[in-house]
């Protein structure tokens, strides 16, 4: 399958290789041609990102993934061919990499990095491999790949106005079918909205959604077919697992159900999330932030775009535990999203009717902005202001962000303490978001999803000296949980004491039962072979076993063996995610 990639020097390498082909041959002769060429891989910290994601998500169906990502990162460190830059912008990714000689870009047809390059179109003096299960398409540049290998268009399903449903209505008590030729009776009724019930089951593992009559169309039926073919069972996503028939007729399908409230009744203003979760400091709203943004993009890693992301489409639990609901108006491929909030969506997209076009991920981009916000200000829009214009529709049209970088107006922010919630972002989230909404910038999901997580890691290192930084809600006169900062630190340190006083005892023990050490690895797992920016040093971590950190001189010296002959070099040891 690859051999011509043989004559490349060096392989940008797109994650969803490693998700998409983790399970079969074609992966192990990937790993074996890098090295058996000694050719150089580059990633950067969107692969990584990624990767995370799809190991917190523990869907069964990517059970070969951690192990792939383990043989083949273990291969290129052993050869010091793994290549990192350190960004999540896939422009100035391709920026870093652009010139590097006789280079390919491997990636597959529909995935977040291949979509990416269709968006933004940068210049690559390279080729394009892209890799499909009928085999590989090679481009010399991606602006060929584009202009060669479009895209499909818009399903011709979304124009389809018709209805495939019947006046049988299925109801308690009665038996649906299965498309695999399982039963399932519908025992009690859970709720109901405008398009259907929702009924629990004799199995206790699924709950069955039941439309309307005059709900189901072509596309809608298309799209929850394609749904349960990608099969996403992971925890969280309550999206179609069977397509259920009654006397013969498409009437609705089975998902997981979800537990909690609404997002949108939990992130309410300070006495909703007060009532609901009162022992919760900023670091549960991180946490379901990331979590939130971990699924989304676990979703777009299988060529689904959410399309109405907002916060009646989340149930929440816990911050760990969360659910994505209403999952059958999702987009999928070329089949769209015919629904909208209009506060969640790209003013750009206002008016069109949304069932006409193909969202692209820019256009999610937006939608995944104002869940950043929305969420770290516990509910408030980013344009709701105080005595501005008569309508949010006015503020978000004119760009009327009330925060400023320097904290030098803070008339028009809204009472109740969101100045503070503002003041005690880091520099870093602060300017993204002032970019977004003030100067109409795009960032990429991954780099919210990145900025969030160094939030959330200052604050569980608790960096910040000011306990008010770790508040809901800062220097707000209201019975919240509060953190002794000067107590947790002290905590944390005997901890830390503990634990490298464990660690030197081990150490002991190992020196003592090892006899040599004489080719122990250099532990230069990443390399900077490519200008000279600070891009490719390696990734701090305070994990001293992980991949990403250069071994540190504290290693146990080497011990002379009585054995003259050389020991055979020893197998490097796999830490981390990858």
């Amino acid at each position: 399958m690859f051999e011509g990639l043989g004559k490349y020097l060096s392989i940008v390498l797109d994650y969803s290789i490693v998700l998409e082909y983790s399970n079969g041959v074609w992966f192990d002769e990937l790993t074996n041609l890098f090295e058996d060429k000694g050719i150089d891989c580059y990633i950067d910290d969107t692969f990584k990102l990624l990767h995370r994601c799809v190991v917190q998500q523990q869907d069964p169906k990517d059970i070969y993934v951690q192990s792939s990502m383990r043989s083949l990162m273990q291969s290129l460190m052993a050869t010091n061919t793994l290549h990192v830059v350190h960004t999540c912008n896939t422009e100035y990714f391709i920026e870093q990499v652009r010139d590097l000689p006789e280079c390919c870009i491997l990636t597959t047809r529909n995935s977040i990095f291949t979509k990416r390059l269709y968006e933004r179109a940068p210049t690559f003096n390279g080729d394009v491999a892209v890799l499909t299960h009928s085999g590989m398409k090679i481009f010399h540049s991606i602006a060929e790949m584009i202009e060669d290998y479009p895209f499909p268009s818009i399903s011709s399903l979304a124009s389809n106005n018709t209805y495939i449903d019947s006046d049988g209505r299925a109801s308690i008590d009665d038996v649906v079918l299965a498309t695999t030729g399982e039963k399932f009776t519908l025992v009690k009724r859970l709720s109901g909205g405008a398009e259907g019930m929702v009924f629990f089951t004799d199995n206790p593992k699924y709950v069955a959604k039941i439309y309307h009559k005059g709900v189901i169309t072509p596309l809608r039926w298309a799209k929850l077919k394609k749904l349960t073919e990608i099969g996403i069972t992971s925890h969280g996503f309550c999206t179609p697992q069977h397509l259920l028939y009654f006397r013969g007729v498409p009437v609705g399908y089975t998902m997981f159900m979800g537990k909690g409230h609404t997002l949108g009744n939990v992130f309410d203003g300070p006495d909703a999330m007060i009532d609901n979760y009162p022992d919760w400091t900023r670091l549960d709203v991180c946490e379901t932030l990331l979590t939130l943004i971990g699924k989304y993009l676990y979703l777009q890693m299988h060529d689904i775009i959410a399309g109405d992301i907002q916060l009646k489409n989340a149930l929440i639990n816990t911050s760990s535990d969360l659910y994505l609901i209403d999952m059958d108006s999702v987009q999928i491929g070329n089949l769209p999203c015919p629904v909208g909030t209009e506060d969640f969506t790209d003013p750009r997209l206002w008016g069109r009717d949304f069932s006409s076009f193909v969202r692209t991920l820019k256009d999610e981009d937006y939608s995944i902005a104002m869940l950043v916000f929305t969420v770290l200000f516990c509910g408030l829009h980013p344009y709701a202001t105080r005595n501005g214009a008569e309508t949010l529709r006015e503020e978000i049209l004119n760009h009327n962000f009330p925060y400023t970088l320097d904290n030098s107006d803070t008339e028009h922010i809204p009472l109740g303490g969101y100045d503070h919630i503002w003041e005690y972002l880091p520099d870093n989230l602060r300017t993204m978001l002032y970019n977004t909404f003030h100067e109409g910038k795009i960032y990429e999901a991954v780099c919210w999803r990145a900025a969030v997580q160094e939030y959330m890691r200052d604050l569980e290192n608790f960096v910040y000296d000011d306990p008010e930084a770790y508040k809901l809600f800062p220097c707000e006169n209201i019975k919240q949980a509060s953190v002794n900062v000067s107590e947790v630190r002290e905590q944390l340190k005997a901890k830390m004491e503990s634990r490298n006083s464990m660690d030197e005892r081990k150490s002991e023990i190992k020196s003592f039962e090892k006899k040599s050490f004489a080719n122990a690895p250099t532990g230069r797992f990443v390399s900077s072979s490519v200008g000279t920016s600070d891009n490719f040093r390696p990734e701090k971590t305070d994990n001293d076993s992980s991949p990403w950190k250069k071994s540190s001189s504290s290693a146990p010296a080497a011990i002379a063996s009585v054995n003259t002959t050389p020991p055979p070099p020893p197998k490097k040891k796999f830490f981390g995610l990858f």
